[in-house]
């Protein structure tokens, strides 16, 4: 996913801030308990995705983040080469776009707040400490990482002052599930450390992602752990794609924005992570749309490729660059774009 961080940042930015600047009229996630309630909106999120860019980016450039690979290289051959820096950044992203999802869709998840939301964002930050060069371990695990050198980093990244964390909190985030090492999540102090962990995971299994499959596989693992509302085959949402298998550059993209256009729009699918190949929806799950026809939809997304195709250029200019000079015809293609009366001219 290294190739797509702008485009994320596009497209999240175009979403949150052009549709949702009010307070007011913004979706709230609640969380009821000790006689408070506790509120994140989506001006909130806004707000915070801006002060990160603003406060994290640039001291994580000053720290050389994007030298350090992250994937690939000696350690990890098989996967393409992806830098910290990006890493980093397109995990960011995503978990905004998954929880912007959860704020529209009024998904309750107890203890997610600005402060949670913060020192997710910045736990997320630091969970591969482990992968940065010259760091000393006390033990044969690639996390025995002492919390001294934890809290080195925490300082020198500027997160201080971005959100609160402990020692064991970030050692936490740092150990992958894979790992036996899981000490950290209990000698934490911080409440809601448990979702904390699930929403790095989540964020890391976004960013780690090279394919459709792999993604839907990796993220359904841990979107159970939110709720009953993700749960497998019962739960309310579910995780779909849409995947193009030859890839022709302007006309993939056309391609892409159609479909997705009218998955969002007719279906309220709701794109989540973009790769080269095709889109990642999360979406309430279809068993629960009696109203859905593959062929239907097929018919009118054809449709609405043809239309932006034809749009998209002059029919004479189209007519002339399908006139073949030898023949004096035309390329069988350019029936599509323009009509009879335009040949003739």
């Amino acid at each position: 996913m290294g190739d797509i961080v702008l485009f994320i940042l596009m497209y999240i930015g175009k979403g949150l801030s052009k549709q949702h600047r009010g307070l007011e009229a913004s979706p709230l996630l609640k969380l009821r308990g000790l006689g408070r309630q506790i509120m994140l909106d989506l001006a909130t999120l806004e707000s915070t995705l801006q002060v990160y860019l603003q406060q994290c980016y640039p001291a994580m450039i000053r720290q050389r983040y994007h030298l350090f690979l992250a994937k690939g290289g000696p350690e990890y051959p098989h996967l393409p080469e992806q830098s910290l820096l990006t890493h980093i950044l397109n995990g960011i992203f995503g978990l905004a776009r998954l929880i912007r999802f959860l704020l529209e869709q009024r998904v309750s998840l107890p203890g997610l707040d600005e402060s949670a939301l913060r020192r997710a964002f910045a736990l997320y930050t630091l969970h591969e400490i482990h992968k940065l060069p010259m760091v000393d371990r006390i033990g044969p695990s690639e996390f025995a990482i002492p919390l001294e050198r934890l809290q080195q980093e925490y300082e020198r990244l500027d997160l201080r002052t971005f959100a609160d964390l402990d020692a064991h909190l970030i050692r936490m985030a740092n150990v992958h599930k894979r790992s036996p090492h899981q000490g950290d999540l209990l000698l934490t102090a911080t409440e809601g450390a448990p979702l904390l962990r699930v929403l790095v995971r989540l964020a890391d299994a976004m960013a780690s992602a090279t394919s459709l499959d792999e993604a839907a596989s990796s993220l359904r693992n841990w979107l159970k752990h939110l709720g009953p509302e993700f749960a497998p085959n019962t739960g309310r949402f579910a995780l779909y794609w849409h995947q193009l298998r030859d890839v022709r550059g302007v006309l993939t993209n056309i391609i892409h924005q159609v479909v997705a256009k009218r998955l969002e729009n007719t279906y309220h699918f709701y794109p989540l992570l973009f790769f080269s190949t095709g889109l990642l929806y999360i979406a309430p799950c279809l068993s629960h749309r009696q109203n859905f026809d593959r062929h239907t939809f097929i018919d009118h997304a054809v449709s609405d490729i043809l239309k932006s195709l034809v749009s998209s250029g002059d029919p004479r200019v189209m007519a002339r660059e399908g006139l073949r000079r030898q023949k004096y015809d035309f390329e069988s293609y350019t029936y599509t774009f323009t009509d009879v009366p335009n040949l003739l001219d």
